[in-house]
């Protein structure tokens, strides 16, 4: 049988509380607090923060974004199987949400640019443009 290192825990009595366990049972000592000093995060929570973030400020998209959203995603599901006994829920729900802003901003940047050439392909080979030489040297370029 496996026994809990001593640390601090949520107290399992008052939400929004730590209580100290000395590894054999609860004691006396409390203050406040949500996930604890002594509750480790969640495989993952800040790895995927780190990535989501990246999604966004540095343009990383969809190499970043998809593995923040897959990493955070599984490390809410850790901390909500673990009873109290990991923390980092929000730090994984904001990897999550920022991974997928990221990737949804980058599909529209994506989508934008294939617009952007189809769009110019199409304008390009409906212009009919002609460059002319004068006498003097100089040249003319004109488009109907």
């Amino acid at each position: 049988m496996t026994q809990t290192p001593a640390g601090w825990f949520p107290d399992p009595q008052t939400p929004g509380q730590l209580r100290y366990w000395d590894g054999a049972g609860w004691t006396a000592h409390t203050q406040p607090g949500g996930t604890g000093m002594g509750v480790p995060n969640a495989d993952g929570a800040v790895v995927s923060l780190v990535l989501g973030i990246l999604s966004i400020a540095a343009g990383c998209a969809f190499f970043t974004g998809i593995p923040a959203m897959v990493m955070g995603r599984k490390a809410m599901k850790q901390v909500d199987a673990a009873n109290g006994q990991l923390g980092g829920r929000a730090l994984a729900q904001a990897g999550f949400w920022t991974g997928l802003a990221g990737t949804v901003i980058g599909g529209i940047a994506l989508l934008l640019t294939i617009g952007l050439f189809v769009f110019g392909a199409m304008f390009a080979d409906s212009l009919d443009c002609t460059t002319t030489t004068n006498d003097d040297g100089t040249s003319n370029f004109e488009c109907n």
